[in-house]
C-alpha cells in the first residue's frame, strides 16, 4: 500500500506570516544606519542611541517607521511599544539629543512643549513687537500664549511663541483635539498634525500649538469681569457735591495698572487705558495731563475723565453721558470707601467747576 503524501497546509502557515514579515524587517533594520558600517550586526535599541557618538540616521528612521506600521496593522502585543520607540528617536533625531538621561524619561506624557512651541529667551534690546515680527505672529498671540496682561517683557525671560499664527495653550485634563479646535476656532487634523501627535496624543500638562485659534474674551489674561449691579438707587451728599440717582456696581479688584488698586485714579485708567499713568494725585491730573500735551477744557464730554480738585488729594472720575440740563452720568471708584464703584448723576452746578481731560 502506497502511503499518502501529506498536503501543505497554508492555513494554519498564515497565521505565522506576521511574525515572518517582523523577522524579515528586523533584519533589514540591523543591517543599516550605523556610524560604524563595519558593525553591521549592532542593534537599533534605544540603548544604542545612549552612546554619545551614535548618530541617528534617515535609514534607520525609516526602518523604525515601517515596524512601528507593521507591528499596527498586525496588532501585535508590543504594537504601543514599538510606535513609542519611533517617537523617542524622531524626537532625539529633531533635538540633536543622545542622553542616556533622556532616554530613560517616560515618553509622550512627560513631553511638555511641541513641536509647534517655540521655547524663546528675551534677548536685549527686545520687545515684544520685534519677536511677533521675528516669528511672523502678533503681540496678542504672544501675550495670551505666555499669560501676559501686557506687553511689557524682560531680558533673559522664557516665552512660548506659537511657530504659526495661533495661540501656545496647555492640555486641560479630558480635553481632545476635536474639543480644543471646537472651543478655540481651530482644525483638530491641523492640531494634530502640527504638534505630532498621530502616536502619543494629548497629555495634560503639554503645550501645544493651536494653529489659527483665539482665547475667548473671558480667558484672555486682560479681562475683567463686569461688575455686577444691584437694582436701587439712592442719593448722596459728601465732599461738598451730591450724588443723584446712585447705583451700586458693586467692588471691583485688579492688579495695578500705575495707580493703587482701589483708588478713583485706578478706575480712571482702567477706563481710559490711553491715559499715561504718572499724573499723579487725583487733583494734580488736569495739570499733569495739560503739560503732557492732552486736551483739558471745562467741557464735558462721554468718554472724558473728569477732575475734582476737592479734598486732600482730590478726585476723578469717568463721564458716560452728559444730560440736556449739563448734568453728567458718571462712574467713579472710591467715593465712600475702596473698590466700591458706582454711578450717579452729578447736578450741573457741581459739573460744572470740574475740569475735563478728552
Amino acid at each position: 500500500m502506497t502511503k499518502k503524501k501529506k498536503k501543505f497546509d497554508f492555513r494554519k502557515a498564515k497565521r505565522f506570516l506576521p511574525y515572518i514579515l517582523t523577522g524579515i524587517v528586523t533584519l533589514f533594520l540591523v543591517s543599516v544606519g550605523s556610524i560604524d558600517k563595519k558593525n553591521a550586526s549592532a542593534s537599533l535599541s534605544l540603548d544604542a542611541f545612549a552612546d554619545e557618538n551614535y548618530k541617528v540616521s534617515v535609514d534607520q528612521l525609516s526602518g523604525l517607521y515601517l515596524v512601528a506600521s507593521v507591528s499596527d496593522a498586525i496588532g501585535l502585543a508590543s504594537a504601543n511599544d514599538v510606535a513609542s520607540n519611533y517617537v523617542i528617536v524622531t524626537s532625539l533625531r529633531d533635538a540633536g539629543q543622545t542622553s542616556t538621561g533622556k532616554l530613560e524619561k517616560p515618553p509622550i506624557t512627560n513631553i511638555i512643549t511641541s513641536r509647534g512651541v517655540v521655547e524663546y529667551v528675551v534677548n536685549e534690546g527686545e520687545s515684544m513687537d520685534v519677536i511677533a515680527a521675528k516669528f511672523g505672529v502678533s503681540t496678542d498671540q504672544i501675550r495670551w500664549s505666555n499669560g501676559k496682561k501686557t506687553t511689557d517683557i524682560s531680558v533673559g525671560e522664557v516665552l512660548y511663541i506659537p511657530s504659526k499664527p495661533g495661540i501656545v495653550y496647555t492640555v486641560k485634563s479630558g480635553e481632545t483635539a476635536q474639543s480644543i479646535a471646537e472651543k478655540y476656532g481651530s482644525n483638530a487634523a491641523e492640531i494634530i498634525a502640527l504638534n505630532d501627535l498621530e502616536v502619543s496624543g494629548l497629555a495634560e500638562g503639554m503645550r501645544i500649538l493651536i494653529n489659527g485659534g483665539s482665547l475667548p474674551e473671558i480667558e484672555r489674561p486682560e479681562y475683567v469681569a463686569p461688575v455686577v449691579r444691584v437694582a436701587y438707587t439712592y442719593s448722596y451728599s459728601g465732599y461738598g457735591s451730591s450724588r443723584l440717582n446712585v447705583e451700586e456696581l458693586g467692588s471691583v479688584y485688579g492688579a495695578g495698572n500705575g495707580y493703587f488698586p482701589g483708588q478713583c485714579t485706578w478706575w480712571a485708567k482702567h477706563m481710559r487705558p490711553d491715559l499715561p499713568n504718572t499724573l499723579g494725585n487725583a487733583g494734580a491730573w488736569a495739570d499733569s495731563a495739560r503739560a503732557m500735551g492732552l486736551p483739558v477744557d471745562r467741557t464735558p464730554a462721554p468718554g472724558a475723565i473728569y477732575v475734582s480738585r476737592s479734598g486732600w488729594y482730590g478726585h476723578v472720575g469717568y463721564v458716560e453721558a452728559v444730560n440736556p440740563d449739563g448734568s453728567i452720568v458718571e462712574t467713579e471708584m472710591n467715593y465712600g470707601w475702596a473698590y466700591r464703584v458706582i454711578r450717579a448723576t452729578i447736578p450741573a452746578g457741581v459739573a460744572a467747576t470740574f475740569e475735563y481731560i478728552h
